[in-house]
């Protein structure tokens, strides 16, 4: 039994030289993105401290972000890559360019409408959102929320170039992106929050999100794509509405998930919101590096296994890859919970942030580990249902793991603070992969090793 695993691992590790690359790109990339979001967070932690200013400022994304989930980010790459697979092997160049043209242009119009509903009711979101902000606060929220909405008509773009490279594995100019735009915000707290407060770091996200942008448009600088602003509703475009339309109320559930954790911690006391944010951008760091970038790179091996219908090797692609993502992050939990406190205390401590902001993050850092194998694992899961092209399953599981989320999380928040609702976060992201794993040995009909 040692020799055969020892066998398949062997001869995964030699015939997944691209997978290997992918990952050890995307990895690079998503590390010097960490390295400038953490020196951005360190920035904004010293000019504002725990404040409501900045509480503000992190609580104004969630409306933009949840818009942008809905309507693009994982819902346009969960289907448009296997169908975009699809046409490059079967189509011709005209069907793939009228594609492209319909995803982009429905995606813009669905973020216009959205978003300029989202922009006249700003103040009435307020009040929902952050329902235990000051008046003063709630009128910054409205301020900041307005100016970030434009955010989410850039991304659609740039995600949508983003899916092109990803079904072309090539990965560099997608995993730079992210770093690009942790540079444009830290550009703003440098250069626009000294004349505009708060205000000028949202300037500076907008500016991040055009190097974003920017940066996926090198990327396919020589790929043949000629812009019309046209919506085709022909038969790719139809299955790609079919597989996004679940994942579109499946995806947001992250952000739903914290859309609730703020409007609890808006009542914890000021300074709850940036606790919550920056203990959470910690624990993200493994899962974006090592389980996001893993099951991102394996997504269009599983796509073409599936389109071969050799689900031998399906099968054996996501076990091989799931022990080896949850046996790194389970170290990288363990390594981060270690040195949680002085790792908080050396990279965000001093100016405004003082030493009881320190401990109460790195409290909550703490829980929020236990999180990081079992999120780290999902991602993969889903993805693996996504090759299968069935986006439903993943999203009730979604859906049930986001009440649990939220229902513990208040429970624990009673108690616990900040930490209550890490726990309950761990609590819904344990039952969603544990979920994820039963039904997907269900859905190929043969039990995972």
């Amino acid at each position: 039994m040692a020799n055969t695993i020892l066998f398949m691992w062997l001869n995964y590790i030699i015939n997944r030289k691209i997978f290997f690359k992918g990952s050890a790109i995307l990895v690079i990339t998503t590390i010097l993105s960490y390295g400038l979001g953490l020196l951005r967070d360190r920035m904004l932690a010293h000019a504002f401290g725990a404040s409501r200013a900045l509480d503000a400022y992190n609580a104004a994304f969630t409306i933009p972000d949840l818009l942008l989930n809905i309507f693009v980010a994982g819902a346009l790459s969960a289907a448009f890559i296997p169908i975009f697979s699809d046409i490059e092997q079967n189509g011709t160049e005209d069907g793939r360019t009228q594609f492209i043209n319909s995803v982009l242009n429905g995606s813009l119009l669905a973020l216009l409408i959205a978003g300029g509903l989202a922009f006249i009711f700003a103040p009435q979101l307020a009040h929902l959102t952050v329902p235990g902000f000051d008046e003063a606060s709630r009128s910054s929220y409205v301020s900041l929320v307005r100016i970030l909405l434009l955010s989410p008509l850039i991304f659609a773009v740039s995600n949508t170039l983003g899916s092109i490279l990803v079904a072309r594995e090539r990965f560099f100019w997608f995993g730079i992106s992210a770093a690009l735009y942790n540079a444009g915000i830290i550009f703003g707290v440098i250069f626009f929050a000294p004349s505009f407060g708060i205000r000028g770091v949202a300037y500076g996200a907008l500016l991040g999100a055009l190097l974003h942008l920017f940066s996926r448009i090198i990327g396919l600088w020589r790929f043949h794509f000629n812009y019309h602003i046209k919506l085709t509703l022909d038969d790719y475009y139809r299955r790609f509405l079919k597989l996004m339309v679940p994942k579109m109320i499946g995806h947001p559930v992250e952000q739903l998930t914290f859309l609730g954790f703020t409007i609890i911690a808006s009542g914890l006391g000021a300074g709850a919101i940036v606790v919550l944010n920056l203990s959470r951008n910690f624990q993200s760091m493994p899962v974006a590096v090592i389980g996001i970038n893993f099951a991102l790179a394996m997504f269009p091996t599983l796509s073409r296994a599936i389109s071969a219908r050799d689900f031998i090797r399906f099968r054996r692609e996501v076990w091989l890859t799931g022990l080896m993502t949850f046996a790194v992050t389970a170290l990288a939990a363990l390594v981060l919970y270690l040195i949680r406190y002085p790792l908080i205390e050396i990279l965000i401590g001093g100016g405004e942030f003082g030493p009881e902001a320190v401990n109460a993050t790195a409290q909550a850092l703490g829980v929020f580990a236990l999180a990081i194998p079992t999120e780290s694992v999902s991602h993969l899961l889903a993805r693996a249902f996504y090759a299968l092209k069935d986006s439903i399953t993943p999203t009730l599981i979604s859906i049930a793991a986001l009440l649990a989320s939220i229902g513990f999380g208040y429970l624990f928040s009673r108690s616990m603070g900040v930490s209550g609702l890490a726990l309950g976060f761990f609590v819904g992201s344990a039952l969603k992969t544990i979920s994820l794993k039963v039904f997907l040995s269900f859905r190929i009909r043969s039990p995972l090793p």
